[in-house]
């Protein structure tokens, strides 16, 4: 849905969805390293630069969410 497909998930949001997490030390060290896999394995696939600022923006926009701030 972040990057703008179908809008019906009914699970729980971000915040609900990673509490447990957090709970357990999740923080910006490992949102860090997810946003660089990501972005290592779209360059391993040949997508473009831009395109690849684009998907770790729009990661970017989940940062507060996933980490419950």
């Amino acid at each position: 849905m972040a990057f703008g497909g179908p809008h019906n998930y009914t699970g729980e949001d971000m915040r609900k969805g990673h509490a447990h997490l957090v709970k357990m030390g999740l923080d910006d060290s490992h949102f860090d390293a997810v946003v660089e896999n990501l972005g290592a394995t779209l360059e391993e696939l040949n997508v473009s630069k831009e395109l690849i600022a684009e998907v770790v923006a729009i990661c970017e926009t989940t940062r507060n969410d996933v980490l419950g701030r």
